[in-house]
């Protein structure tokens, strides 16, 4: 779920840039040493594989997208106990001015766990470094309960060509607090370089969810994430 939000990016970016090709698919593999997703671990702190596929087409002036990702789970979260995450996603990017925006809509499958499966639609924009996006799922992983998140994001060039990026987000919504009694804020800050062919990345994030209403802490709680990424 997390790889989605950065997949947005880069497709906003290539679309931005005036770099998208009418036709244009690539796709992905990624070894992290967590999945962490709103700043909850969905792997029980452990590894995660993870993988997909973006294909991108031009309809000038906008960008349409859509793609698959998949990645291992381990959660206590969720009904039925799946051990895989699947989801598809598509929507629409373009630009006005120095103004990108991208509309869109993700469906999250659990194979072994269906009670789970969400669907959840976002709009968002950016503005030199500084981005801002507003999600919303009527069906939150089998409440069927609403749910919501405002995030911002920033992200940088630094010296050395790395980049630097960092979110906060609110997340809101009868179905976030079936699962933590209350609405959270979540907070990332990371660094990211490509290296011999591969994208490598660092992330801190943390949360406000107590120990007692995240049920396990060590699933809430602050962590880093290394990861390392390849495209083809």
């Amino acid at each position: 779920m997390k790889i989605f939000t950065r997949t947005l990016a880069a497709v906003a970016l290539v679309t931005a840039t005036g770099g998208a090709m009418a036709n244009d698919i690539e796709g992905n593999v990624t070894l992290a040493s967590d999945y962490v997703y709103r700043g909850v671990s969905q792997t029980d702190n452990g590894a995660a594989i993870q993988g997909g596929f973006d294909y991108t087409h031009a309809l000038e002036p906008v960008s349409w997208y859509v793609g698959a990702w998949g990645s291992n789970i381990d959660s206590d979260f969720f009904p039925q106990d799946p051990v895989m995450e699947l989801d598809i996603y598509t929507g629409l990017t373009g630009e006005v001015g120095e103004f990108g925006y991208d509309v869109g809509w993700l469906r999250y499958f659990y194979p072994s766990g269906s009670i789970n499966n969400t669907s959840e639609w976002h709009a968002g924009g950016s503005w030199k470094w500084f981005g801002a996006t507003v999600y919303y799922s009527k069906d939150w992983f089998g409440t069927d309960d609403s749910a919501g998140r405002l995030e911002g994001t920033f992200d940088y060039d630094l010296p050395y060509e790395i980049g630097l990026s960092a979110s906060v987000a609110n997340n809101y919504g009868d179905g976030v607090e079936a699962f933590f009694d209350d609405s959270y804020v979540d907070w990332t800050i990371g660094v990211s370089k490509s290296w011999m062919g591969v994208d490598w990345a660092a992330t801190y994030t943390d949360t406000d969810i107590s120990s007692s209403d995240c049920g396990d802490p060590d699933l809430c709680d602050s962590t880093f994430v290394v990861s390392m990424s390849k495209s083809f």
